[in-house]
């Protein structure tokens, strides 16, 4: 953004040098890149009239020109078009000299004496516009010097915009943020009245074209002609190309007030205008001359003969203001800074209006920019505002903020009262509710929506207190920054798991809606429902993972292909549910309703030999129970209750050949062989075995430290029993009627056989179990084992098994 300080101090009264006003923008947080000067030498330049001008012979691209300075008259060759007999120009005349010390003497072309130069914007230094000769207007004083009478020798700062501070793309914008950060008055420039009734052009904006608000205006009898002198210099100085009045007009409001204009000749447009989609493979020509094949995700303004603009990047040149325009139609928009910024990406395209409404521009005070450019275009084209109209709809809702004054102060490290915070942030246009030390409720100002949470708040609050005035401390002495206890049993939990032989894998956190069919999982499981990425790395990493299992068979896949086929790995990190059931809403940011659920996860899978083999004997292959040996060693790492497992059939794993997981009444997870389908689609080895668990749900629900239990001075009473039951029936079932009837002083109770045979009968199976009871104060007797095992006797009939005795 390029600054004209003089334009700057119309609305904010300052007596800074240039560098004293960069020095001050810049430690405000607006980066001043440099400070120029960029007429600085030059010397003796007049004012001139043209009297007559007619071709130079033999260069019919030259024309030799009679000016008059106000003493004498001087023949000047030059290669111009684009003046006229009594227009007055600047001119650097035989003795003058240019910006950067050129001299000017006299010269012959083509056999013509030429008597110095007729000038550009450019070569005054005011601009990039070399197209032509500047044309000062009828009220330049002939004779008079061209740097005195513009004030040409004035300061430019390059200022460097970061993406959050779009209101420094606007002179209203660092005027409102010099009153706040040096308390200097602000004057804006009154506004006319809002038009109320007809704007003369009907309007309809389509769903989903991204506009948020449209104001439009009909001016009647303007008469386009060049600028003043004056708002061309500025212009230029700004780095915009003056045009003509009504063009000029849209530029320099737009440079005011942040809201890019557009204006079309209202006799160009064929009937209402349309804000919609682009058709695919529709035709647009930009006002650069090219001809634009427009993409169906492009929006458009159009008249009923098709697009004649694309919205927020560039008007078309079918309703362009020519010099015979006298009724217009004025459009102020505020558009979805996502879609300008890809529009404009896929046509290469990159526009003053686009840069602004990427940083996003408030819709609450964009009819003072619709009134503003009116007013202008009034006062220098002349004309009348006839009609005008507001559409909103998606209206700019203010939210307000939560302050937490003794939360300010403790990140800044400055004892700021909290009334002082407040009047800062009010400085700059906050509205606040609120007394004393307690929570305040801040609305910032429409022109400020970089402004969202309290951070945001406690940055104004530096900045405009001074971070010059912040002074330095050393940091108090306070609790050091530890891992939370959830976190440490993570880690244990990881810790454990390397040592007992599984590696470590980290993944990136993609997957694709692919991966999860393949796992064989239903359009019901919850599993299936993802969040699509926007810009995703490729088409394999187009949503957020539901499950850590896809990228851990894409690793074992890979590693198979390699020939590395004995893999235990394991991965810990987050899956992604959908939203609807998170967090509350935090310091005015986005609810769990808004947000994905992110639980934390551990998976584990293995294949190949898990046991290197020996001389004598092959290597042992993984199995079911090297995975359940891991959640047991998982379990034990965190404290947790005792483990117990029920069968389930569901995808990914085999049907007979899975179970679900509980510590104590809590499910867990799912461990199992993978099916053969699923290992056949990831081309995984088969007999593959896998493992996913609620790392979260195991760490909250484990003690995380040991208790140490004091052992029974007396000898424990141990025995087996043998139960009898269909093979249909789970042997956690069994276990649990088992331990009921075995009563309290029960110890412990572990599975150590399974046996199915002709001799037990069809459909049958044995399940032994090794009971230990315990009771530190008696002596246990056989007496004690027989009740005990009469009880269990009787509770496994009742479940319509048998004791076998």
């Amino acid at each position: 953004m390029r600054v004209p300080v003089s334009w700057l101090y119309t609305y904010v009264d300052l007596d800074l040098s240039p560098e004293e006003l960069a020095d001050v923008l810049t430690i405000g947080g607006l980066e001043v890149d440099a400070v120029e000067r960029p007429t600085t030498g030059a010397r003796g330049l007049k004012v001139v009239e043209i009297l007559s001008f007619a071709p130079v012979p033999k260069a019919d691209k030259l024309s030799l020109v009679n000016a008059f300075d106000g003493e004498r008259e001087w023949e000047i060759v030059c290669g111009a078009k684009n003046f006229s007999v009594g227009d007055r120009v600047p001119a650097a005349l035989p003795g003058s000299t240019l910006p950067g010390g050129f001299e000017i003497g006299t010269k012959k072309l083509m056999g013509v004496t030429s008597n110095g130069m007729l000038a550009s914007a450019r070569e005054l230094g005011v601009g990039e516009d070399h197209a032509g000769i500047w044309l000062l207007g009828d009220d330049a004083p002939v004779g008079a010097d061209v740097t005195d009478w513009l004030d040409l020798e004035e300061a430019v700062l390059d200022i460097d915009l970061t993406p959050d501070r779009g209101y420094g793309a606007s002179i209203w914008g660092l005027a409102r943020d010099l009153h706040a950060l040096t308390g200097a008055d602000l004057t804006l420039p009154e506004l006319g009245d809002n038009p109320g009734g007809n704007a003369t052009v009907e309007v309809s904006l389509a769903d989903g074209t991204g506009v948020r608000r449209w104001d439009g205006r009909g001016i009647e009898g303007v008469t386009v002609r060049p600028s003043p002198p004056e708002i061309q210099k500025r212009l230029n100085l700004a780095g915009m190309r003056p045009i003509s009045n009504v063009v000029d007009a849209t530029n320099y409001a737009m440079l005011e007030t942040g809201y890019p204009v557009h204006a079309y000749d209202r006799a160009l447009l064929n009937g209402a205008i349309t804000v919609r989609n682009a058709e695919a493979g529709e035709v647009l020509k930009t006002l650069d001359g090219v001809d634009r094949t427009l993409d169906a995700e492009d929006v458009v303004i159009a008249d009923e003969s098709g697009a004649i603009g694309l919205a927020g990047v560039m008007g078309g040149d079918a309703t362009e203001i020519n010099d015979g325009t006298t009724d217009l139609y004025v459009e102020v928009a505020a558009w979805d800074p996502v879609k300008v910024l890809r529009t404009g990406r896929r046509h290469h395209l990159f526009t003053e209006a686009k840069s602004r409404f990427e940083r996003t521009v408030n819709t609450s005070w964009l009819p003072q920019g619709a009134t503003r450019v009116a007013d202008l275009i009034t006062e220098w084209a002349g004309g009348t505002v006839v009609g005008g109209h507001d559409l909103e709809p998606i209206p700019d809702t203010p939210t307000p903020i939560r302050l937490r004054p003794a939360r300010v102060r403790s990140l800044i490290g400055m004892d700021i009262p909290a009334d002082r915070q407040v009047e800062l942030l009010e400085s700059l246009g906050c509205t606040t509710e609120g007394e004393g030390e307690d929570e305040r409720l801040v609305v910032p100002p429409p022109y400020r929506p970089d402004m969202q949470i309290e951070a945001d708040l406690t940055e104004e609050v530096a900045r405009l207190f001074g971070y010059d005035n912040i002074e330095p401390r050393v940091p108090s002495t306070g609790q050091s920054g530890r891992r939370s206890p959830e976190d440490l049993a993570a880690l244990d939990i990881r810790r454990a798991l390397a040592g007992g032989g599984w590696t470590e894998v980290l993944q990136y956190p993609f997957i694709a809606d692919e991966d999860l069919e393949a796992l064989g999982l239903d359009d019901e499981d919850p599993r299936r429902r993802t969040i699509k990425l926007v810009n995703p790395l490729s088409k394999e990493e187009s949503v957020l993972r539901t499950t850590l299992l896809p990228g851990l068979l894409a690793t074992v896949r890979r590693n198979v292909n390699r020939q590395n086929t004995d893999l235990a790995l394991f991965e810990t990190g987050h899956v992604f549910v959908p939203p609807g059931d998170g967090h509350e809403a935090l310091d005015g940011g986005p609810s769990g309703v808004e947000l994905p659920a992110e639980p934390d996860h551990v998976a584990l899978i293995a294949c190949g030999a898990f046991e290197p083999g020996r001389h004598d004997g092959d290597a042992r292959q993984v199995e079911f129970a090297d995975v359940m040996g891991a959640v047991e060693l998982l379990r034990r790492t965190v404290v947790a209750d005792d483990l117990r497992v029920e069968r389930t059939h569901e995808m990914p794993f085999h049907p007979g050949r899975a179970a679900r997981v509980f510590f104590g009444d809590t499910e867990v997870g799912v461990v199992g062989e993978l099916h053969p389908r699923v290992c056949k689609a990831f081309e995984v080895p088969e007999r593959t075995v896998a493992a996913e668990l609620r790392l979260d749900v195991i760490v909250a629900g484990g003690a995380n430290l040991p208790t140490a239990v004091m052992p029974s001075p007396l000898p424990g009473l141990r025995f087996d029993v043998a139960v009898l039951v269909d093979v249909a029936v789970d042997h956690a079932t069994v276990r649990d009627v088992v331990a009921e009837a075995a009563g309290e002083r029960l110890s412990s109770i572990e599975l150590f056989d399974v046996f199915a045979g002709e001799q037990l009968g069809e459909g049958k199976k044995s399940l032994a179990f090794s009971l230990l009871l315990d009771d530190p104060e008696t002596q246990l007797t056989d007496t004690e084992e027989a009740a005990a095992i009469e009880r269990i006797a009787d509770a496994v009939e009742a479940m319509g098994g048998q004791l076998r005795r």
